[in-house]
């Protein structure tokens, strides 16, 4: 996806911009998770619209700004995407903990240009 030699740069880029994302959104720091992410950002998460925008994603992000800590299992890239493995724990309800699984592509400087969500749920 990127040249040989600034692949590396730019997976160790997106990686850091990913856990930051996380913490920005568990803090409230709207600005913050905003600065990581593309001007042609996409969201898509099961069961909403997806969303197009950079402005229009950290809007929908919002809605998880102090609601609750994202627990990250694992954070790794490979050919300019990124996988993030976790729990999501909304504030006072850990019993409501749902695992998820978010995959990120890159831009060529490391932004966050998708994330598309996965969530993990018990069978019915």
């Amino acid at each position: 996806m990127f040249g040989d030699h600034t692949a590396g740069y730019v997976e160790a880029a997106g990686v850091d911009h990913v856990r930051l994302g996380y913490q920005y959104l568990d803090h409230d720091d709207a600005d913050g998770y905003e600065s990581l992410l593309d001007a042609g950002a996409v969201l898509e998460e099961p069961g909403r619209e997806r969303v197009c925008g950079r402005m229009a994603v950290a809007g929908a992000r919002r809605q998880l700004r102090g609601q609750g800590e994202h627990d990250v299992h694992e954070v790794f890239a490979n050919e300019g995407r990124v996988a993030a493995i976790g729990r999501f724990r909304p504030l006072g309800r850990d019993h409501d903990a749902v695992g998820f699984a978010d995959i990120y592509t890159l831009s060529e400087h490391g932004l966050l240009v998708s994330q598309r969500s996965f969530y993990f749920v018990h069978p019915a």
